[in-house]
């Protein structure tokens, strides 16, 4: 089962009030087809068809129902619609959002606006991307809807993909906010969960990425000083370091992967680990002079 599915299906299960009805069946034909001149709804999903059946059953009392089932490799599509024009006759023509039937009240335009989803939208996985889309399969449909959202306070967006008009949401705080008003909220708290797992795992890959750099910079740093101990003891010997450097010099080679606190530790008199840098950059500068002068050798000699 796709997250889109399972919005749904609790959008489905939401239970409304009788003046209310309308307004959501006003948005399911909204975001409907013409077939034959008449508007209908169609789904792949078996609950919004029987939400849809039982919607016009309650709004359209005396008004017969057309129902069809389309079944193909694909699965199962649903159709409802009237066989009257019973539809265009109480909700319109749909070139606008009628304020006859959606009233501008917050429990009228989120009737309507669930009625919207169920039928068109959709929501990637969490676990994937935050992005809901609003895709209505008639084009002049999607100006008015985008501004009636929009004057609610939600920022979604329009776009253009297939010769087919867009509306979306790419952030997951608008997207939680919106399923949240039309009656989600079950799906926004998951939402919100994935959300602070993410930065949680992402917090932690930082950590671990930080430390491990922090790691290669402290081996990098002693191996460059293992190296240029080994050449001041080739070149001078170490009698001819003072005892304090003698003494650093052969813990850092007795022990390459101990840290410099744990060098420091290891000294046979107290020592701070500012006073261990600075006998190391002591034993590195003895070091690069001996590079030096090697270099100065070999050149004169050429």
């Amino acid at each position: 089962m796709s997250f889109s599915s399972d919005i749904k299906r609790e959008l489905c299960s939401v239970q409304l009030p009788e003046k209310q009805l309308p307004a959501m069946l006003y948005g399911m034909f909204y975001a409907g087809k013409m077939c034959e001149k008449k508007p209908v709804i169609r789904t792949e999903l078996f609950e919004v068809f029987m939400l849809a059946k039982t919607l016009c059953e309650r709004v359209f009392p005396n008004e017969k129902i057309k129902l069809t089932k389309l079944v193909n490799s694909g699965g199962a599509l649903y159709t409802v619609g009237l066989h009257s024009r019973g539809v265009t006759a109480r909700f319109g023509d749909f070139s606008h959002v009628a304020p006859e039937i959606v009233s501008g009240n917050d429990d009228d335009s989120a009737a309507f606006l669930r009625g919207i989803f169920v039928s068109c939208g959709s929501v990637t996985d969490p676990e994937k991307e935050y992005h809901l889309e609003i895709r209505l399969p008639e084009n002049d449909r999607t100006a008015p809807l985008c501004e009636f959202i929009r004057e609610h306070g939600f920022p979604i967006k329009q776009t253009r993909r297939s010769k087919c008009e867009i509306l979306y949401f790419k952030t997951s705080e608008a997207i939680e906010d919106f399923l949240t008003y039309i009656g989600a909220g079950l799906r926004a708290l998951e939402i919100m969960q994935v959300k602070i797992e993410k930065d949680i795992r992402n917090r932690a890959n930082r950590v671990v990425n930080c430390d491990n750099a922090n790691l290669d910079k402290t081996v990098a740093a002693s191996e460059k000083s293992r190296r240029d101990i080994e050449l001041v003891l080739a070149a001078l010997g170490s009698d001819k370091l003072s005892p304090e450097l003698r003494e650093t010099a052969m813990l850092r080679l007795q022990n390459p992967e101990s840290s410099l606190s744990e060098l420091c530790a290891l000294h046979e008199k107290p020592i701070s680990r500012s006073g261990l840098n600075h006998r190391l950059k002591k034993l590195a500068k003895i070091a690069e002079d001996i590079r030096n002068s090697e270099d100065k050798i070999e050149t004169e000699g050429i």
